[in-house]
């Protein structure tokens, strides 16, 4: 049975083909355990129109996703003794992975006020990346005592990052014991008087994070510094008014050595407890605001397979040799399927875009252009294909 609903117009011909043409050829697609996991596909219409799946062998599954040009095909970081049964219970869960989900689009940035968020920009893509770093490096593996060797990154295809821990302990972990890992990561129960022990005490200096600290509050201590370094329009961001913003910039460095020793009172601010309990609710928020909870919170949550096709853009799901590679990871460069041959399309889009260390665009018009480029116009919406060669 084809599950997939193929585009049937001749643009759509010819997507399908380099689609199976991808599968035919790529490599590392099968996840650990492939024949304990749950799979699901998709059309281009639906990205997950039919789950219960399984297959026995990578060689199985690519023949699967060649033969029907599979679009969006999506694998479970649950592992099942029986994983097409159902219901859900009856496939009875072996353990999962922990899995974060970043997506740009749960960001907001000032570059979306330009081209709205049905649009990724090389900013988006930057900031994306920057959030899943932060992810990875600031409480993975200092807070939760992850390794890198433990954690995998892929890209989504499209508009962020999929980040799996694999680790024994994790794969044990229920649903209510990942909603308190998220939560963590959320800052949801942060405890200001912890934090600042002295706030609203009458003449005593304003005590709080370190820089030095460990967890959460030297998060937000270096969190602040960051932002104190980057200038007056980056507190500003913070919510901070112009005016204490400007005050703190030109006071940087007493400032900066105060709160890497725990000392918040370095610069007089008025109603100061209530005005820096304000500036750590919104850090809060701001660190830790990226993540898809509802993936993490769910172990039996289907997501992208790492190293697949991503129906809306043509490029891959590309899987990291390591998380560390992701600083210099570009994947508009290091994603890129189709590379082979020439697309002639009609294109009209105002967007800019750069591939392959390329810019192309904007379009009104007939254009030729590679493959790669037409094939994630034409799946964006932007126009047809005429031709491929």
């Amino acid at each position: 049975m084809v599950a997939t609903a193929e585009k049937k117009d001749e643009s759509g011909v010819i997507i399908n083909d380099l689609i199976s043409e991808y599968y035919k050829t790529c490599h590392g697609l099968a996840p650990t355990r492939i024949s304990e996991r749950e799979f699901g596909v998709g059309n281009f219409d639906v990205k997950i129109s039919q789950r219960h799946m399984s297959f026995r062998s990578e060689r199985e599954l690519k023949d699967y996703l060649a033969v029907n040009s599979v679009p969006y095909v999506s694998s479970s970081p649950a592992l099942y003794r029986y994983p097409t049964a159902r219901p859900m219970e009856k496939k009875i869960w072996l353990g999962s992975e922990l899995v974060f989900d970043l997506d740009v689009t749960d960001m907001t940035l000032p570059c979306q006020e330009k081209h709205g968020k049905s649009w990724i920009c090389r900013i988006c893509l930057d900031e994306v990346r920057n959030e899943t770093l932060k992810l990875i490096y600031d409480f993975l593996i200092p807070d939760f005592g992850f390794s890198e060797g433990e954690i995998s990154v892929n890209f989504s295809g499209n508009r962020g990052y999929h980040v799996h821990v694999n680790n024994e302990e994790v794969m044990r972990l229920n649903a209510a014991a990942r909603k308190e890992i998220t939560n963590y990561i959320a800052g949801i129960g942060i405890d200001f008087a912890d934090l600042f022990p002295t706030a609203g005490k009458k003449g005593e200096k304003l005590v709080g994070p370190s820089a030095k600290d460990r967890g959460w509050k030297g998060k937000i201590a270096k969190n602040f510094l960051a932002n104190l370094n980057e200038g007056t329009d980056s507190l500003i961001r913070m919510g901070i008014d112009r005016p204490t913003a400007a005050k703190l910039f030109r006071s940087r460095g007493l400032v900066r050595m105060g709160i890497e020793n725990g000392n918040w009172d370095m610069v007089y601010i008025k109603n100061k407890g209530a005005f820096w309990k304000g500036i750590t609710e919104r850090q809060a928020v701001s660190q830790s605001d990226r993540i898809d909870r509802n993936v993490t919170n769910d172990p039996s949550h289907l997501i992208r397979l790492p190293n697949s096709i991503h129906g809306g853009t043509g490029l891959i799901a590309k899987k990291l040799g390591s998380p560390g590679e992701l600083r210099n990871f570009d994947p508009m460069r290091d994603a890129i399927a189709f590379r082979k041959g020439f697309m002639k399309v009609s294109v009209n889009t105002s967007h800019e875009i750069y591939m392959n260390g390329q810019k192309f665009g904007p379009y009104g018009g007939e254009i030729k252009v590679p493959a790669y480029v037409g094939a994630y116009l034409y799946l964006k919406g932007f126009g047809r294909i005429i031709s491929f060669n």
